[in-house]
């Protein structure tokens, strides 16, 4: 457990960092879009929660179909080009797609609104897609020692803890820009850029790496066949993506409705900045703790820890608020603000959500060296493309589960960015929505986990 790596194996503190700012952008579009694309239809452009749900969802269909092949793309250019253009055409366009997104004409009707936010989401989810993949394959490659790409995916998601923060605050920066439509619009374009400008950073690191050698990833017919059967055998993997999967459904259902929470139960969108900040320090602090405890713990122990206390940790929102606030010093003599147990809360929170992330991405790796062990062929953009898409589609199923239960219990929306007073089930709704089936969900994941086995 305490060997030394190879000088061979080692990456600089430099490169570990020039790859990881692109998480920050990274993380910015994979959160904004889950966490204010539904506030943004349901309370600017007048969208039915149900239509809203549907509208992110349906370009996720594409991407399942688009991620894997822009990772066999980037395979077969690994010898020639690199992954490096791949990175530096997605962080332009990316960042492009996303002030489209927050730039919805004023339509007469919610279909051509939902319409719209469908083609522009797909839109920016094909660019993303372009970044995404060879950023997830450039992990697997950039050492060939397990304990060394866990390190660096340590330091990516201390960065991603800066794209949740960023991203965290987009609600109350879209409200500081300006009333409705045009803080949406204006939040859009400054998180546009910020996207492009840290992803850029990537590509420029990612460019002068010199990557793990592996024989090239030949195109011709039966390739893509030969991918799929190689990929099958490698059981690991797809014990893994399908564990993955659901556990990401889980943390998207509670994403979507984050927003609504804060609003309509907490009645404080201001707590969100609070609770972003909090879940972004958590993670810059749990980081070494997972390194230092995966020395003396396995990855499979790791994961089964991070989720099961981020499901505890879900459950806890259930009794946060003013009558909380007010329970403690009336039992305890002691008054604790409603930030402060927010805040507390959301630490621990992130420290679980970090812990299971981390050794989800690490066991990738893990299982993409195999396969390149075994075979002696590149395959990480394919398996990168794969994983990357059911990451996508997980965080667009969890909205459009949202959205159908949300208008099953009678919550309702307004356009141009006000509040409706919304019933007591819709209300309870919402809590369960947020608080009670995300945690099952991911108690759900641990099924098909509990047949990974580290190879």
């Amino acid at each position: 457990m305490h060997q030394t790596i190879a000088q061979a194996d080692r990456v600089s503190v430099a490169a570990k960092i020039g790859y990881g700012v692109g998480a920050v952008g990274g993380q910015i579009f994979r959160d904004t879009p889950a966490l204010i694309l539904p506030i943004y239809m349901i309370t600017v452009l007048g969208v039915p929660a149900w239509m809203a749900g549907i509208a992110i969802l349906i370009p996720k269909a594409w991407i399942i179909f688009w991620d894997p092949l822009v990772g066999g793309w980037s395979d077969r250019k690994r010898s020639t080009w690199g992954r490096a253009p791949f990175l530096l055409a997605g962080a332009l366009l990316a960042g492009l797609a996303f002030v489209l997104m927050f730039s919805a004409p004023d339509f007469a009707s919610p279909w051509a609104s939902a319409g719209y936010i469908t083609f522009a989401f797909a839109l920016a989810s094909t660019a993303y897609s372009l970044f995404s993949v060879p950023y997830l394959s450039a992990a697997a490659e950039m050492s060939g020692d397990p304990r060394e790409r866990t390190r660096i995916l340590a330091v990516r998601i201390c960065f991603l803890s800066v794209g949740v923060a960023v991203g965290g605050y987009a609600l109350p920066a879209a409200h500081a820009f300006g009333p409705g439509w045009t803080g949406f619009n204006r939040m859009g374009m400054v998180y546009g850029l910020a996207c492009a400008v840290t992803m850029l950073v990537t590509y420029a690191t990612v460019r002068r790496l010199k990557l793990v050698a592996a024989a090239a990833h030949e195109s011709g017919p039966g390739t893509g066949r030969g991918d799929i059967r190689a990929i099958w055998a490698n059981k690991p993997f797809v014990m893994l993506a399908a564990t993955y999967f659901i556990a990401l459904t889980a943390q998207a259902l509670t994403y979507t409705v984050f927003g609504l929470y804060f609003v309509y139960i907490i009645k404080d969108a201001g707590a969100l900045a609070i609770v972003g900040v909090s879940a972004a320090l958590s993670v810059v602090a749990g980081q070494p703790l997972t390194v230092w405890l995966n020395r003396r713990m396995s990855k499979r122990a790791l994961f089964t820890l991070g989720i099961v206390g981020w499901g505890l940790c879900c459950l806890s929102f259930i009794t946060a608020g003013a009558a909380e606030t007010a329970w403690i010093p009336s039992h305890f003599g002691i008054a604790i603000p409603q930030a402060i147990l927010l805040g507390g809360r959301a630490f621990v929170w992130g420290m679980f959500n970090s812990m299971y992330l981390l050794m989800a991405l690490s066991m990738l790796t893990d299982t993409i060296n195999v396969d390149r062990l075994r075979t002696g062929v590149a395959r990480s953009g394919v398996y990168s493309g794969i994983f990357g898409a059911l990451e996508k589609v997980g965080f667009a199923l969890g909205p459009a589960i949202a959205g159908v239960i949300l208008s099953a219990g009678g919550f309702a929306g307004a356009k141009g960015g006000g509040m409706v007073a919304e019933t007591p089930a819709a209300l309870t709704t919402l809590l369960l929505c947020f608080c009670v089936f995300p945690p099952l969900l991911a108690g759900a994941s641990l099924i098909p986990f509990s047949r990974y086995v580290d190879k």
